[in-house]
């Protein structure tokens, strides 16, 4: 979808619609041109939008679900990840990370498939932002340098592009930040995106 304002008033819509979340307000063009200049990124397009027109973070229960740009700064630096730095994947190694999801026996783990497990590179994530936490030691981030700029990633205990099957679409495609927040909110948020026409 080439323009997204039509999925940016129903992402709104669904957070106001919801009273167990607390929605912080969006940031400031100011904010985010120090919040880039502190860490020597430009925000790829769809996040940029989105934490300008939508909201800076969204808590739940008094926890984070989506990171404010200061908690994703602090993160960077306590878990000594360069952002500036490329980011360890292209869009070949994304390619077959997204072929061996796809050809994962229903029910079976990634952790005990070997040629999945192959395709892991180890490191950390530089070259991506974490933008939300997913529970224990699953995080999704936001790619910010190299051929996987403006890609949603879920890393923690392991590394792999966040395709919309994840989220029981029937895509395996690259997810920009909108569209994965469309995906993600039911089960990291509990509230329903509307489907944009």
């Amino acid at each position: 979808m080439n323009d997204v304002t039509p999925r940016i008033a129903a992402i709104r819509a669904a957070l106001a619609a919801s009273a167990e979340l607390r929605v912080l307000p969006p940031a400031t063009i100011d904010a985010v041109t120090a919040f880039e200049a502190r860490l020597g990124i430009g925000l790829p397009p769809a996040y940029r939008r989105f934490v300008l027109e939508v909201c800076e973070g969204i808590e739940q229960y008094e926890e984070p679900q989506l990171y404010t740009l200061a908690q994703i700064e602090a993160l960077c630096a306590s878990d000594a990840i360069d952002p500036k730095r490329p980011f360890p994947y292209g869009d070949v190694d994304a390619a077959a990370l997204r072929r061996a999801l796809a050809s994962l026996p229903a029910n079976s783990s990634v952790f005990d498939n070997a040629a999945f497990m192959a395709l892991q590179k180890r490191g950390g994530t530089n070259g991506a932002l974490t933008v939300a936490g997913n529970g224990g030691n699953d995080f999704s981030v936001l790619v910010v340098t190299g051929e996987q700029r403006g890609w949603m990633w879920r890393t923690g205990e392991l590394d792999h592009p966040e395709p919309g099957g994840l989220y029981d679409s029937d895509t395996d495609a690259p997810l920009d930040f909108i569209a994965w927040f469309c995906l993600w909110a039911p089960s990291g948020l509990g509230v329903t995106v509307a489907e944009q026409d």
